[in-house]
């Protein structure tokens, strides 16, 4: 089954869809032998190629290094990278993501994408097919050295429905089972125990805090036996208790694994000693907040995307924090694990908000720019919004009609400036006064 899908499957889709997957991840493959020297080689030879390209098709680029006297060849190495400017979301916002933007790279060699916006704080910006496919293939790898062979069953817990025929395709022919939850009370957990048993998908992906819920309600409710080979985590921190009662609950190993907009995939080993970097994607820095890089310590990951030429990532402020020891990752720790209670024991995740302010067909993805869910003492709730000018009372009742009728208890709406940086450089998306 495995090679069906690896040497057949996988290039048809890829030929269906304009990517490169299969191809890459042959060459991903190969490279996971590769010497530190040998991945030095390649790095230097994708910034090199990355440099040359901004510094003639991303206007903001182009200035820069005029501007600053600095040609494209004088940034060789990854240590070379100091010289260049850190931007973040807010300076891309600022600037306008036109400007970061390559203006003649091909509209059919890019795709429209988004952040997670797991922070209220929705950001969207254009990949390279090219990029989409050597991201996929380094998750697919990372997939493989936890035991994983294309065409195992799997099972992914994600709020919201699929969209699109060609997704319910893809996950018959993966044979991935689809969960979409929109809360997750009792019933919920159960209906999702229950197709666990009844599907025995070998792998288990989804965010920790619905992975946690379902656990505990699992290791409260005897009778559920199933044992996958791993639970995989991804989309925000995983802290420590969330993991035991994880492992206990399904008695397997749980893998970690972290990305951001622009970043290489990071994923934790299968011996827990640490994360690996995708370095064949992109290059990763830990800086302090004067800029300087840590090696052992607390500090923020800075990344340089070296395959995105649509809207690149060149020394790009994730705000996320991370924890490193002799240079290497050992823990991640800037995304919030968030949930909002509400009446009856519903719970609803952060992602059950991304998606209402981020959903094409929905009127408030044009208009917010930021969000924040505040549960008051009295039991109702606010939305904090940052908005533009095609918000309006129309907007607004739509949103409050939503989910009044989803919650079942006041709502309410607050227009402010800004929505402040908590101290771990979060936007804390959820607060329950």
């Amino acid at each position: 089954m495995g090679f069906i899908h690896e040497h057949i499957i996988l290039p048809l889709s890829d030929l269906a869809k304009g990517e490169k997957v299969h191809r890459h991840f042959r060459q991903l493959a190969k490279m996971e032998q590769a010497t530190a020297e040998e991945m030095a080689a390649f790095q230097r030879q994708r910034l090199q190629l990355l440099m040359q390209h901004i510094a003639s098709e991303v206007p903001f680029y182009r200035e820069w290094f005029a501007d600053n006297n600095i040609k494209p060849s004088d940034i060789q190495t990854p240590g070379d990278l100091r010289r260049l400017p850190i931007v973040d979301k807010a300076t891309m916002r600022r600037e306008g993501v036109e400007r970061f933007t390559a203006q003649l790279y091909p509209e059919s060699k890019r795709m429209p994408a988004r952040s997670s916006g797991s922070t209220g704080e929705p950001f969207s910006f254009y990949i390279s097919k090219e990029a989409y496919s050597v991201n996929m293939a380094a998750k697919l790898r990372t997939w493989y050295q936890a035991g994983y062979r294309l065409g195992d069953p799997y099972m992914k817990i994600a709020n919201g429905a699929r969209h699109g025929r060609l997704k319910t395709l893809q996950d018959r022919v993966n044979r991935c089972v689809y969960v979409p939850f929109y809360s997750m009370g009792d019933d919920t957990l159960a209906a999702i125990l229950v197709q666990i048993e009844r599907t025995r998908p070998l792998f288990i992906r989804s965010y920790p805090v619905p992975l946690f819920l379902l656990a505990q309600y699992r290791n409260s409710h005897p009778g559920y036996h199933f044992t996958p080979r791993h639970v995989m985590t991804t989309g925000s921190i995983l802290p420590d208790a969330y993991r035991a009662e994880i492992e206990r609950a399904f008695g397997c190993d749980v893998i970690d694994s972290y990305s951001c907009e622009g970043t290489p995939n990071t994923y934790e080993t299968t011996a827990h000693d640490g994360y690996r970097v995708t370095e064949a994607y992109g290059i990763l820095e830990v800086l302090d907040d004067a800029d300087n890089p840590v090696r052992d310590g607390i500090g923020r990951v800075v990344s340089t995307d070296l395959w995105n030429l649509a809207t690149p990532f060149v020394r790009y402020d994730t705000q996320d924090l991370v924890e490193v020891r002799a240079g290497r990752i050992q823990r991640i720790m800037g995304r919030e694990c968030e949930s909002l209670i509400v009446a009856g024991g519903q719970r609803y995740m952060v992602h059950s908000f991304v998606g209402f302010f981020q959903e094409d067909d929905r009127p408030t993805k044009q208009s917010v720019t930021a969000y924040q869910v505040v549960k008051r003492k009295d039991g109702s709730i606010t939305f904090r919004l940052v908005v533009n000018e095609q918000y309006n009372s129309d907007i607004e009742r739509y949103i409050i009609d939503f989910w009044h009728e989803r919650l079942n208890i006041p709502v309410n709406v607050e227009l402010v400036d800004e929505i402040p940086l908590m101290k771990n450089n979060k936007r804390l998306t959820i607060i329950d006064e």
